[in-house]
């Protein structure tokens, strides 16, 4: 028989490996849809990608694409590079940059095995700006958005907040990988008007070729306070918190070959495509800790 003192260390180990259970059941779950169209040359040796009704997809006219979405996790990074600010040159009294990698997956299963949607969150904190959408008072003057145009947008004071995904200077990038799919690696990466001098612009209501929409984004929105001009500044240290949420209420994404789009920066020919096509989805999830949230072990 086991005296009072062993009842209570076993009573305290099975709480554990209760609350271990149950935290580790959150890694994962979520919800959300990633679908449109895509084409792999030489998916697998089965020949080129064709979608469930045995159409192949081809570079002038991709076949039906349906992720399937099942795994939602996001791993927030900091970011160990400094950048320079205004072309000031790097010291250590600079902010570092928060980011954090988000990815929709086709199941839990490794990445290396997985069809897998990933937005890579750049700069939370400019990603922030934009979602908590505060304007600043001039007076005299039209209020100034304390957010970068050329990056994003806002339809209505209290909507959610367009964010460029670009591959230029961008503070959101965007991929995909289906290694499920094809046996062939092969990423395809969002793409952008690529500036040919470089300059990034902004665009008529958000107009932009790959673009995700935030309603949510750990604590950046402030829509219970229609006065953007009352809402408080973004801090220099935002960080989305575990247990918050991540809802992105639409997205849309043009993918191009991650090889054209290097072509296109280093102003060299264009080469030939051996992926592409476009989805539109959402997702929906909260920040959860747990070795199935991080790419890398």
């Amino acid at each position: 028989m086991m005296d009072g003192s062993k009842i209570k260390v076993v009573a305290r180990f099975g709480l554990m490996l209760v609350a271990l259970t149950l935290s580790g059941c959150s890694v994962g779950q979520g919800s959300g849809a990633a679908s449109g169209t895509l084409f792999v040359l030489d998916c697998s040796s089965a020949g080129d990608y064709c979608d469930s009704s045995g159409v192949c997809g081809t570079p002038s006219s991709a076949a039906a694409y349906d992720l399937k979405p099942d795994f939602f996790a996001g791993e927030p990074i900091e970011q160990l590079t400094q950048f320079p600010a205004n072309g000031l040159p790097l010291s250590g009294s600079l902010p570092r940059t928060n980011r954090i990698t988000i990815r929709l997956q086709r199941s839990g299963k490794q990445f290396e095995n997985n069809d897998a949607l990933i937005f890579d969150v750049v700069d939370s904190y400019e990603v922030a700006r934009c979602v908590r959408g505060r304007e600043i008072v001039v007076p005299g003057q039209p209020n100034q958005h304390d957010y970068d145009d050329r990056y994003c947008y806002r339809a209505s004071l209290i909507g959610p907040a367009r964010v460029r995904i670009s591959v230029v200077g961008g503070i959101l990038h965007s991929s995909l990988s289906p290694r499920m799919t094809c046996t062939r690696p092969v990423d395809a990466t969002a793409d952008d008007a690529f500036p040919i001098d470089g300059v990034v612009q902004t665009a008529v209501n958000g107009d932009w070729k790959s673009w995700i929409e935030f309603t949510d984004f750990g604590s950046a929105a402030q829509n219970e306070q229609p006065d953007p001009s009352l809402r408080t500044a973004v801090s220099s240290a935002f960080r989305i918190g575990l247990e918050q949420r991540l809802y992105a209420s639409a997205f849309s994404l043009t993918l191009q070959d991650q090889k054209v789009v290097t072509a296109q920066e280093n102003f060299v020919p264009p080469r030939s495509p051996d992926i592409g096509g476009a989805l539109t989805g959402w997702f929906d999830f909260d920040l959860s800790r747990g070795q199935g949230a991080q790419i890398f072990p």
